[in-house]
């Protein structure tokens, strides 16, 4: 199972919508697929009716405490191939307990090991926007990290979460996405991507374009593949899509076809 965390250290740029749409789109294309609400603040739990955000009994948290099986806190969405695990405000405070305990960013993957083989090709994480010890577990057990940048403010958040990264993973086996995202100011575009070259921060070559449709589609389960399929927004997920494919090395699966 390839596991991608989607991530970034600032609020508001983009990482539950694109973990979800990536997410979607894997699973158009066959892939079975496992989508993990780990923010607490529960917001694609909330898009896909899953959970209040109070109640934790049936969430990752009660896996995490060791209250449930981590299959039993999977659920079907109405998305084929796509399977979710809600979230909970209430994993803020597990991540608050866990900080002396050894090895505690170790925690989510371990959880994760309870699935049997080959259940899931795919897992996308929606990990939180701060520095923290939900954000470490997320960063453990991940193959690829999308960072989406949607600010210059994103850029400059990048260093916390790029020097947490190495800390975690100091051997460095993992890959980056580092994507631009809804930059619909041609000046604000301009300074990001001036930004990011001067971080030496290398850019993929799929971008989110800014998409009305985009911006109104968690009002609609999420998936902006289902909800407008021939909008720029389901092209450039679908790009984001393949190119997620061929960091992977699938170049010989079938691409996700556009509309």
């Amino acid at each position: 199972m390839r596991v991608i965390t989607v991530i970034n250290a600032k609020g508001g740029c983009g990482k539950s919508t694109i973990a979800m749409n990536v997410a979607a789109a894997l699973a158009n294309d066959g892939s079975r697929v496992l989508l993990s609400d780990m923010d607490p603040q529960a917001q694609l739990s909330e898009w896909l009716h899953a959970t209040d955000g109070l109640s934790w009994e049936d969430s990752i948290v009660a896996a995490l405490l060791g209250h449930a099986p981590l299959t039993d806190v999977i659920h079907a969405t109405r998305h084929k191939n796509l399977s979710f695990v809600a979230s909970a405000f209430a994993l803020e405070e597990y991540g608050r307990n866990i900080v002396h305990q050894e090895g505690y960013y170790q925690g989510y993957a371990n959880t994760l090991s309870q699935l049997p083989p080959r259940t899931f090709d795919f897992l996308i994480v929606d990990a939180p926007n701060q520095i923290s010890p939900i954000m470490e577990n997320t960063i453990y057990p991940a193959d690829l990290f999308i960072v989406p940048f949607e600010s210059t403010k994103a850029v400059k958040s990048y260093a916390n979460f790029y020097s947490l990264l190495l800390q975690i993973r100091p051997g460095a086996d993992f890959h980056l996405l580092h994507v631009l995202n809804n930059l619909h100011r041609a000046g604000l575009r301009k300074r990001v991507i001036q930004r990011m070259h001067e971080e030496h921060i290398p850019i993929a070559h799929s971008e989110i374009r800014n998409c009305g449709w985009l911006a109104q589609v968690d009002e609609h389960g999420g998936s902006i593949l289902e909800y407008r399929p021939r909008s720029k927004g389901a092209d450039d997920m679908k790009a984001l899509c393949n190119e997620v494919l061929d960091m992977f090395n699938q170049k010989k699966r079938k691409k996700v076809a556009n509309a």
